[in-house]
C-alpha cells in the first residue's frame, strides 16, 4: 500500500509543478509594462 501511495504522490508532484510555472509565467506577463509612463509636471509652489 505504501508504494501505491508513493507513485502517487509522487507522480502528482511532477503533474503539479510544470502547471504552476506555467500559471506563474503567465500572471508576470500580464504585469509588464513595455512603454514607460510620462508624469505630468505639477504645477505648484513645491515642486
Amino acid at each position: 500500500m505504501n508504494v501505491y501511495v508513493f507513485w502517487l504522490l509522487f507522480l502528482s508532484l511532477w503533474a503539479i509543478v510544470p502547471l504552476m510555472i506555467i500559471k506563474g509565467r503567465r500572471d508576470e506577463i500580464k504585469n509588464v509594462k513595455t512603454v514607460p509612463e510620462v508624469k505630468a509636471k505639477k504645477k505648484g509652489w513645491f515642486n
